[in-house]
């Protein structure tokens, strides 16, 4: 699986040539960079060899991300943005929404596993960022002094850095209350957070196990079971 895309948000106004050509060169540095981390190791691959493999300078890795770890607060949207490119807009999909979100779940652990390593480095990056900014800290790279929390390019209380899964969830479970399957008074935002904590925990236990993909999805659904017992009607 690719674990990048080039898709732009649907309800913005289109790039102009200039941003078009930015966003092209950012997009080329982070498949090098992963294309490099998949192949090498993440501590093992440098900023000069993802320079040289995007065939850019090193100044423009560092435009575009200013510390190696911005690769890994990157990668995580970029994979939430693939899952939403292959299964569609939310609004197309079918099927109840317990089924609908063993799908979204089912596509970020099998993507996760192909890459387990560099996943679990992924997904404790972006633990570790969202501390920083619940904190309001700055560290450097390696946690030891002042420096920027991130290097993604996006505002530091950008919302879609750290619930991009919980509002998809939080879709689903809004469509299910409009479709009566899910008890109209139940709390969208409580369940939405619960659902989307206990598929987080359980891929990352997963992957610290070594579990197989479908041993995490096996977990994952008696969970999901759990839960939906108490949002029906």
């Amino acid at each position: 699986m690719d674990i990048v895309s080039g898709h732009y948000p649907i309800h913005r106004k289109p790039p102009g040539r200039r941003e078009r050509k930015k966003r092209d060169t950012r997009l080329r540095i982070f498949r090098a960079a992963f294309e490099l981390f998949t192949e090498k190791g993440f501590e093992a691959t440098t900023v000069e060899e993802i320079a040289e493999r995007a065939d850019v300078g090193k100044g423009t890795v560092f435009n575009h991300f200013p510390q190696k770890t911005a690769f890994l607060v990157a990668a995580y949207r970029e994979w939430v943005g693939v899952i939403r490119e292959e299964l569609g807009p939310i609004e197309s999909w079918e099927g109840p929404a317990r089924a609908q979100l063993g799908r979204v779940f089912s596509y970020l652990t099998e993507l996760a596993v192909e890459r387990r390593a560099l996943a679990l480095q992924v997904v404790f990056e972006n633990m570790r960022q969202t501390q920083l900014r619940m904190t309001g800290e700055k560290r450097d790279d390696d946690g030891s002094g002042p420096g920027e929390a991130i290097g993604t390019g996006e505002p530091p209380d950008d919302p879609a850095a750290v619930r991009l899964l919980e509002e998809m969830t939080w879709e689903v479970i809004r469509r299910g209350k409009d479709n009566g399957e899910i008890r109209a008074e139940a709390d969208g935002d409580q369940a939405a957070s619960l659902i989307a904590a206990a598929g987080f925990h359980t891929l990352v236990r997963g992957l610290v196990r070594g579990e197989t993909a479908g041993e995490i999805h096996t977990s994952l659904a008696a969970k999901l079971d759990i839960i939906f017992t108490g949002l029906a009607p």
